[in-house]
């Protein structure tokens, strides 16, 4: 199965692409793209090494996504995609996600992301289908907040 692959470009420097990207993912991941079992009160990436991937939760609980695999401010982040085609947490299942932020200038960045090995992720060629149209929007967001966070 082919891996989603996503582009956007972005007004500002790399480190601030970066940063938004993990220090600020509450501000542009979409409030209806979750795993609870209630609506979504925030989504975490904890912006270090091993770093969780998790949303909090109306009735309080904590729903986990992923964690970071690999680390590399301001160039790079691995994430592992821990859940089904189903949209449900597996604590066996990793399908990476890879962030690239590439410098093309002093305030401009490229990102591109890559979300592989989906044929772990069960549910079939709609699914994926629905992800990738997911992953442009959810990009989309993160490209306007970083603009705007630029600009503002």
């Amino acid at each position: 199965m082919d891996p989603i692959k996503k582009e956007v470009v972005v007004e500002a420097s790399q480190e601030t692409s970066f940063k938004v990207f993990t220090e600020k993912i509450d501000l542009w991941w979409p409030k209806e793209y979750h795993v609870g079992k209630t609506p979504l009160i925030e989504t975490i990436l904890e912006p270090k090494p091993s770093g969780r991937w998790y949303s909090t939760h109306e009735d309080g609980s904590e729903a986990m996504v992923g964690h970071i695999l690999e680390w590399q401010p301001f160039d790079r982040l691995l994430l592992a995609w821990q859940v089904t085609g189903n949209f449900v947490y597996d604590p066996q299942l990793i399908s990476e996600i890879e962030v690239i932020f590439i410098a093309e200038g002093p305030t401009r960045t490229r990102i591109k992301m890559e979300h592989r090995d989906l044929d772990k992720l069960q549910g079939g060629v709609k699914v994926i289908e629905e992800m990738d149209n997911g992953w442009g929007y959810i990009l989309g967001r993160y490209q306007n907040l970083v603009n705007q966070t630029v600009t503002a």
